[in-house]
């Protein structure tokens, strides 16, 4: 059986943990899954960020459904594949870029996977794409809007703006122009790079155009005339900023892209607790590679390896989803997340016994 066809089983199961809700996010993003040690295993790829000496992995991009409560849904995305190795100086990659169309670069995943995603959502349902600042790409922005989603996305360069009055100039000096709509505490978790903390930040927001390639309003680019795209989308842009930081430690300054409203506090902040969620994703990360173990598999081919990737995500998310159900709802069944064979063989596994039980345990947390 396929990767594709493993996936499709669950996304199945995804579509109809979807239903009844008239708000879900997707939170899309992409880890490395290091091999580099796997010598012997043929199909990887790079996964490092050197120009000369490559780490050798795959690269996972996928998209987990959230409720407003952070409770996982499921996968709606999984894209699992390796890396073309290429020894190039950061400015041969950058021309490399530069001359390359979307379907041609990396970023096409982001795409692909929001239209896989809006596929998937019932019809009454709103669905909101979170991302890092690799997901500042216009097209998304634009196809998002055109499917009638929406997304908050956290900003990776000052970009071009044109205000409600018309006026070019950039989101930073917009934003820095606009009063503090409201101070509010951001608990932060723990990661690799900081401990769990609360920032206090100020929150301001403006609204107004993202113009790209127009050579109208920015003059000519010395790109073909086939990518002069007169085209501008709508974004409420927020700026998340802690003043002042505590000693030694990194200031939280965010700016955030959406297609929602943001006009007033309460909008804004409604929009930076979403963007929270993003978080999420990477607690699905963290579960498939420490409580899953994915990267200490040892098959000899990346084809053999992502089917196994792929089987071990929807077990990161079955962890992930029982362990918010039984913070939700202690008294609930483990009929209530697992199939019958699924807790039987559970059971058996548990209590070392090969008896399969007639009855389920009464609650998760027995």
């Amino acid at each position: 059986m396929s990767e594709s066809a493993i996936f499709r089983t669950h996304c199945v199961q995804t579509q109809k943990r979807l239903e009844g809700h008239s708000l879900v996010f997707s939170l899309q993003d992409r880890s490395e899954l290091d091999f580099d040690t796997h010598k012997k295993t043929e199909g990887l790829g790079s996964i490092s960020k050197a120009y000369h000496k490559h780490k050798m992995g795959l690269m996972l991009h996928a998209s987990l459904m959230v409720t407003q409560e952070g409770l996982p849904l499921g996968l709606s995305s999984l894209k699992c594949g390796s890396r073309v190795s290429r020894e190039e100086t950061p400015q041969e990659k950058q021309r490399r870029l530069y001359q390359s169309t979307m379907k041609e670069k990396e970023s096409i995943k982001w795409i692909e996977t929001l239209y896989e995603t809006a596929a998937l959502i019932p019809k009454d349902t709103c669905l909101i794409t979170l991302g890092d600042r690799e997901a500042d790409i216009f097209e998304l922005f634009r196809v998002a809007s055109s499917l009638k989603t929406f997304f908050i996305i956290r900003n990776r360069k000052d970009r071009k703006f044109i205000d409600e009055k018309g006026k070019k100039t950039t989101v930073q000096t917009a934003l820095s122009k606009t009063p503090i709509l409201k101070t509010i505490a951001l608990t932060l978790p723990k990661n690799q790079q900081r401990v769990a903390r609360t920032a206090y930040v100020d929150i301001r927001s403006i609204s107004g155009w993202l113009p790209i390639r127009n050579n109208l309003v920015y003059g000519p680019t010395n790109k073909d005339a086939s990518r002069h795209i007169h085209e501008k989308v709508h974004v409420s842009a927020i700026s998340v900023k802690e003043q002042p930081p505590p000693e030694g430690v990194a200031p939280v300054e965010w700016v955030l892209l959406t297609n929602l409203t943001a006009t007033d506090a309460f909008e804004a902040e409604e929009k930076v607790n979403g963007y929270r969620l993003r978080w999420k994703i990477e607690e699905f990360f963290n579960t498939l590679k420490s409580g899953c173990c994915v990267e200490q598999c040892r098959l000899n081919t990346a084809t053999k390896l992502t089917k196994m990737i792929t089987l071990k995500s929807i077990i990161a998310f079955k962890l992930m989803y029982m362990t918010k159900m039984a913070a939700l709802c202690p008294e609930a069944t483990c009929t209530d997340v697992l199939s019958k064979i699924e807790w039987q063989t559970l059971y058996c596994r548990i209590q070392t016994t090969s008896r399969l039980p007639e009855h389920p345990p009464q609650c998760f947390r027995q």
